[in-house]
């Protein structure tokens, strides 16, 4: 079903890299992140994540791949 969103472009931007990475469409990927959150409810999970520790609450922030190349070489890795 097609539908107008106004998204922030920071949110268009991570559900795009993450629709990259799975090699899904961005439209696949806003409906699975909305429909995990409308049935999660609010609030914290109390499980662990699949690698054993609980995520750190988000900050609003979208962590890229350049964004990591930047800091290793800012911080010389």
């Amino acid at each position: 079903m097609r539908t107008t969103l106004d998204l922030d472009p920071d949110v268009l931007m991570a559900a795009k890299e993450l629709a990259r990475r799975q090699r899904k469409t961005a439209g696949q990927i806003v409906s699975q992140l909305l429909r995990q959150a409308l049935n999660q409810g609010s609030g914290v999970s109390e499980e662990p994540g699949s690698y054993g520790f609980r995520p750190f609450p988000s900050r609003g922030g979208v962590v890229t791949n350049t964004l990591i190349d930047e800091l290793r070489e800012d911080f010389g890795d």
